[in-house]
């Protein structure tokens, strides 16, 4: 997997260093992995393999002490695909020995759930967050957790599984994608100069 290493050491280096500059932690976002259309429950063929291999591969070499996902709150807001992003966190939190903390979706949620719960783990370790939240809720998600866009434009942040933020302080300082081999494309980069 030579372009995944590459891709994992910049991404290390630029987490790396927004560490160095504040002292805390990184904390990760992604979604659920790919689910079929229509609504369907689970996850694709593509989306067991991204959650069973290649999410463990990525995340096992980033000091991920603390895994988060979401669940849909008694009011059962439809179309909600919470059960699919526990479903691509568990092969990870197996695997590292962890337990999943949950926040719940919906109306009757706490708002700050998701900011207390990242912000009192970061606090007392020194170890980073992972949080694996729903990708149709991600807008919802980024504001109760108090993130802003630290000049990313919010048009750029896709929702799409292979996506990475990076979040340090409150402040998105990347993203990335996983570049799982066999799963994800090879991106294009844009020109220089033209």
């Amino acid at each position: 997997m030579p372009s995944f290493v590459g891709s994992l050491f910049v991404f290390v280096c630029l987490a790396a260093t927004a560490i160095a500059a504040t002292k805390t932690p990184p904390y990760y976002i992604i979604t659920n992995a790919e689910t079929p259309s229509l609504n369907r429950p689970g996850l694709t063929p593509v989306g067991k393999q991204r959650a069973e291999s290649c999410i463990p591969e990525v995340f096992s070499q980033l000091n991920i002490g603390f895994i988060l996902s979401c669940k849909v709150d008694k009011d059962g807001e439809e179309g909600l695909k919470c059960p699919v992003a526990v479903q691509t966190a568990t092969p990870l939190a197996q695997a590292l020995g962890l337990n999943i903390t949950f926040c719940g979706t919906g109306e009757e949620s706490n708002d700050d759930c998701v900011h207390d719960k990242i912000h009192a783990f970061l606090k007392s370790s020194n170890q980073s967050a992972l949080v694996v939240w729903d990708n149709t809720d991600m807008d919802s998600l980024l504001e109760n957790a108090d993130v802003n866009d630290a000049g990313i434009d919010d048009d750029t942040v896709g929702t799409h599984p292979d996506v990475i933020l990076t979040v340090v302080s409150g402040a998105r300082v990347g993203q990335i994608s996983m570049n799982c081999t066999g799963i994800d494309g090879p991106a294009q980069l844009p020109s220089l100069g033209q």
